[in-house]
């Protein structure tokens, strides 16, 4: 039994680590072949994740197929429920999944940034000044777009999709967004990573595809890149009432969609 459990927990941890081994040896050997130095690292660190990403994404994909040709129980279950999705619902969650990440993804960073976490975490504010200080091509190819599909196949694809199948749905969901937001390694991507992972989890089994997360997760990550390089959305941030007043707006808004959600899918439930 022991023995058993140690492979389950390998099985679940082994993908993770060996996202973050080849994401460091590609970003080493680019450093080396690109002569990137000290003073000149936090402008080239977000085209190093991207060329990370792009490499990672094979690998990750490999994984995911693998179980997907399994047809493990999550696989069987998320796979059936989806063929009997119409094309137009995939579209309409879709795009509902895309706004709601985007929309949620602004109010957790409007109430990070009202209870002053931003500020008493070095570590957050580190990350963030290598995030935004590259070229703004490589945030939205990178950050916006393939770190999103490769964490939703790493984090939701693989790490949910295998514990899932183990202890359950509510186990899974916990456990994957722990492990998510943990990675982050500072205490406002931890909460804000850990808050996101499991309205991730809920977009994915809401539309029974993992689609739904990668979604869900570029839209959030678009609308963040959005916000830091155009300063479009500063008029928010005028007054207290304007501030309060979007906020709560956008996760009424955000709310909605996913009653929405989880009353189609609870009333096709019921009928049948």
């Amino acid at each position: 039994m022991k023995n058993h459990s140690f492979f389950k927990i390998w099985d679940i941890a082994y993908p993770v680590l060996l996202y973050y081994v080849v994401s460091n040896i590609v970003m080493s050997l680019a450093i080396l072949a690109l002569g990137i130095r000290e003073d000149n690292y936090a402008a080239s660190y977000t085209m190093l994740q991207t060329m990370a990403a792009a490499v990672s994404l094979p690998v990750l994909y490999r994984f995911y197929r693998k179980d997907q040709m399994l047809f493990t129980v999550f696989h069987q279950r998320t796979h059936n429920a989806f063929q009997e999705t119409s094309r137009r619902q995939k579209i309409v969650f879709g795009l509902l999944v895309f706004l709601c990440g985007a929309l949620m993804g602004l109010v957790l960073n409007h109430l990070i940034g009202a209870i002053g976490l931003e500020g008493m975490s070095p570590g957050y504010q580190n990350v963030t000044a290598h995030f935004f200080a590259g070229d703004v091509f490589f945030e939205v190819l990178g950050v916006g777009i393939l770190v999103p599909i490769v964490e939703e196949l790493l984090y939701r694809g693989i790490v949910y999709g295998r514990l899932s199948d183990w202890i359950g749905i509510p186990g899974a969901a916990v456990i994957s967004t722990l492990i998510f937001g943990g990675l982050h390694m500072n205490v406002v991507q931890l909460l804000y990573a850990g808050l996101m992972g499991l309205l991730l989890v809920f977009f994915l089994e809401k539309t029974h595809n993992l689609y739904g997360a990668v979604l869900g997760h570029i839209g959030a990550n678009l609308l963040t890149v959005l916000r830091v390089e155009t300063g479009c959305l500063d008029w928010m941030e005028r007054s207290p009432v304007v501030f309060w007043g979007c906020t709560f707006g956008m996760a009424v808004v955000s709310l909605g969609i996913m009653g929405y959600l989880h009353g189609r899918f609870f009333f096709k439930k019921r009928r049948k």
